[in-house]
């Protein structure tokens, strides 16, 4: 195995020259171009003095030369740290401080930043002799700082290493079977993990990327698809939700056409997985649980599968990653169950290697050599990790303790109910429940049929003492509820 997914892109151009590694809507390149294309930045930034291992920021983009840079700097053996496009100049500047980054290059001139502008600087780059001579990589040197979206907190710098990318990427190859002559669309922003880790994927065996900014254009999203003989999406939970309501008839037309869809960042809502397999009963369906500081870890599929008999299943870990079920204080848990989970624990080479400058927050997030999640789960008998609930986002009832995540997948079976949210309120002086519902498009609140449903399934004190409508859940880009910022707003 190599040590790094730019050196493999190296192997993979030799291997087929020919082949397309990248669609970016009319631009395209083919693996020999984009193997070029690395080594003439790593080329540029040796000219220009960067030395291996230093932090180099750069500005995110659905371009091409951006995915030159990236897969070159890490060719070069530097660290590559991707910003949100439009990330504001000091902001930029913050994180350039915090990293001891001296390079930083922006998709265009800033007056008020210092700065190597990817439009200016790419005609220099494709001007320089091809003679460039990729080295090996320390594999436990950094490859990636990510920044995580900061919706639990503080926003973090994830440190990847070239060993931590690989695994991560062969975690991914193992969950979907991926093949060579696969067509992966993946419209997400390309700073985040959820982007460039199924990039890491497709490049380790040499199949092809096709990038868009989003999926909310349907007409260019399906137009793609087709266009370009996509085999395979990558989807958050909430955006199949989207789909399924709007153009439920485009998703069923792609049966025959798809290999697999991957989802990950949230879990199924049953009722939505019922629809997924009546509507493509052919089409291998990933839903996968994990984080940016590990990668995917498990992996539930469940529509050429039939789906798990348990509720909250979210599949069987893959065998890159040993899931033990711990308390706070990173212990195991030997009778772990429904009425007692416990913190899911991981110990794997994915591991990430820190927070960058956080070492208290490493230390809590890293203990006895395992990743301390803050999901709360337990396994079933055959194997199944069921994931109960986050603990912080754990709900206590003067010690009856709710799982938000429990109440609203019995409450989405109603039928007016299009999303829906549990949150802690305060009512003369105790915590209750108050569920905020989003109605399906000509719907009316049917406030008995959603108690009705919970009280067949669920104990009586999860029951919400309020039910109230509201316009829409606040989500991040990958399709996460932002339920800090709900709580704020609506509790």
């Amino acid at each position: 195995m190599l040590n790094s997914i730019a050196l493999t892109i190296q192997e993979k151009s030799l291997e087929h020259p020919d082949k397309l590694a990248f669609l970016v809507l009319d631009e395209k390149c083919t693996y020999s171009e984009l193997a070029k294309a690395n080594r003439q930045v790593a080329k540029y930034l040796s000219q220009k003095g960067v030395k291996k291992g230093e932090r180099v920021i750069v500005e995110s983009d659905h371009v091409l030369p951006y995915i030159y840079v990236w897969y070159g700097i890490q060719l070069f053996g530097a660290t590559f740290v991707p910003l949100e496009k439009n990330t504001p100049s000091n902001r930029i500047k913050e994180i350039a401080d915090e990293l001891e980054a001296s390079t930083i290059i922006t998709l265009s001139h800033r007056d008020d930043l210092s700065s190597w502008a990817l439009d200016e600087i790419m005609p220099e780059i494709y001007a320089l002799e091809d003679d460039y001579k990729a080295e090996d990589v320390d594999p436990d040197s950094l490859a990636e700082i990510l920044f995580t979206t900061g919706t639990t907190g503080k926003s973090k710098g994830v440190m990847v290493s070239f060993s931590n990318e690989m695994n991560i990427a062969l975690a991914g190859i193992e969950t979907t079977n991926i093949k060579s002559d696969n067509v992966w669309l993946i419209p997400t922003p390309m700073n985040h993990a959820a982007g460039l880790r199924k990039c890491h994927i497709a490049m380790a065996v040499g199949s092809t990327v096709s990038l868009l900014e989003s999926f909310r254009n349907f007409k260019q999203y399906f137009n793609t698809i087709k266009e370009h003989n996509v085999t395979s999406l990558y989807l958050p939970p909430s955006a199949i939700h989207m789909l399924l309501a709007i153009a439920s008839k485009d998703l069923a037309a792609l049966n025959d056409q798809l290999r697999f869809i991957y989802s990950s960042s949230t879990a199924y809502p049953e009722t939505d997985k019922e629809k997924m397999r009546a509507l493509l009963p052919d089409v291998y369906m990933y839903n996968c649980f994990g984080c940016s500081e590990v990668g995917v870890v498990c992996t539930d599929e469940f529509c050429v599968s039939g789906g798990s008999k348990y509720s909250g299943s979210v599949g069987f870990p893959n065998s890159y990653s040993e899931i033990v079920i711990l308390d706070e204080d990173g212990n195991e848990i030997k009778n772990a169950c429904a009425e007692n989970p416990g913190l899911c624990g991981i110990k794997s080479k994915s591991v990430m290697q820190g927070y960058w400058n956080e070492p208290e927050q490493t230390a809590k997030a890293i203990k006895n050599g395992m990743l301390l999640m803050s999901d709360l789960c337990y396994f079933a008998e055959n194997g199944e990790l069921i994931l109960v609930g986050r603990s912080n986002d754990t709900i206590n009832l003067g010690g009856f303790k709710v799982a938000p995540v429990e109440v609203e997948d019995i409450a989405m079976r109603a039928s007016c109910v299009d999303e829906c949210l549990l949150v802690p309120v305060s009512m003369r002086g105790n915590t209750a429940l108050k569920l905020l519902v989003v109605l399906k498009e000509g719907e009316e609140l049917n406030e008995k049929e959603i108690r009705d449903i919970i009280a067949k399934n669920l104990e009586p004190y999860k029951q919400p003492k309020q039910i109230v409508v509201i316009d829409e859940i606040i989500k991040t880009f990958n399709g996460k509820i932002d339920r800090k910022q709900m709580i704020q707003k609506y509790a």
